[in-house]
């Protein structure tokens, strides 16, 4: 995939800084998962898979469900159906036909990634893939640009603030849509998941 480039220069102090980053349409950088903050991957698992570490690449309960709500309307909104290792397929692939062969294809594609990579592999990659609106992809840029910090310097409400926008970037922009932003992120804060729960997002938040 298309990264970032960035330029040094030495400055007065004999010192390499950064001079300029130069991206054609898709603005990336990648950062490992040891220099993201650890609330990073907990907030987005927490919104948009909870259970992540306990499927195989597909969440069969969220797939039959989503597709039995196309037909009976028992949520109050459309469910999404791909976990997160699907949604990485999507991104590394650039699939998006409408057709159902995609979905299949999709669902075949993820669950091999996860017979050949490791849980934490898979959400790094994804993190680094994600679009965050503004033609930016990954968490790190995303970083940049809201917050002026490196990805690894966010605090609790920024991680969830950054794990808000990926549902719809334009939508839930937190530059564009603050209020939006807002009420998508308590969400976050308040999802219980087998690996997160609200009280440890809140007991962090609030020390």
């Amino acid at each position: 995939q298309d990264q970032t480039t960035i330029i040094y220069a030495k400055n007065d102090e004999d010192k390499f800084v950064e001079l300029t980053k130069l991206h054609g349409e898709e603005n990336r950088v990648w950062v490992d998962m040891e220099n993201m903050s650890e609330w990073m991957p907990k907030a987005f698992v927490a919104i948009e898979d909870s259970r992540f570490y306990d499927h195989k690449g597909v969440d069969w309960k969220r797939t039959i469900g989503s597709l039995v709500n196309m037909f009976i309307p028992i949520y109050s909104s459309r469910q999404g159906g791909s976990t997160i290792t699907q949604q990485l397929v999507k991104n590394l692939t650039g699939d998006n036909s409408q057709k159902p062969s995609r979905k299949v294809r999709e669902i075949m594609r993820a669950r091999y990634l996860e017979s050949k990579y490791s849980k934490e592999v898979i959400v790094e990659c994804y993190l680094n893939t994600i679009a965050m609106g503004h033609g930016m992809y990954g968490v790190e840029v995303a970083s940049n640009f809201y917050f002026d910090k490196n990805v690894k310097d966010l605090t609790i409400a920024e991680c969830a603030c950054l794990a808000s926008i990926t549902k719809g970037p334009s939508y839930y922009s937190p530059d564009d849509n603050p209020d939006r932003n807002k009420k998508r992120r308590e969400e976050v804060l308040f999802q219980n998941t087998p690996y997160v729960s609200s009280v440890e997002f809140l007991k962090r938040l609030l020390a």
